[in-house]
């Protein structure tokens, strides 16, 4: 039996555990392990890529979306 291997980025925020869904520029885009709806953005830190932090405001949340729509509009066309 064939099996394929995915490597999977895994981050922990307060005891739960997230996989890396997407990356794009410094944004990652990540989904709770145990429940899809449970998602979040982080942002590298700029000295320290291992870092992830949250974002600053409101407005770059929508920054980051943007990037994120924008994608898998392309992707689908």
């Amino acid at each position: 039996m064939d099996t394929d291997t995915i490597e999977v980025q895994v981050y922990s925020f307060d005891g739960k555990d997230y996989f890396l869904i997407e990356k794009i520029k410094d944004y990652l885009y990540l989904v709770n392990e145990k429940d899809s709806h449970d998602m979040m953005i982080r942002k590298e830190d700029v000295n320290d890529p291992d870092v992830l932090l949250p974002l600053d405001d409101d407005d770059e949340f929508e920054q980051a979306l943007l990037l994120l729509t924008r994608k898998k509009i392309e992707a689908e066309e």
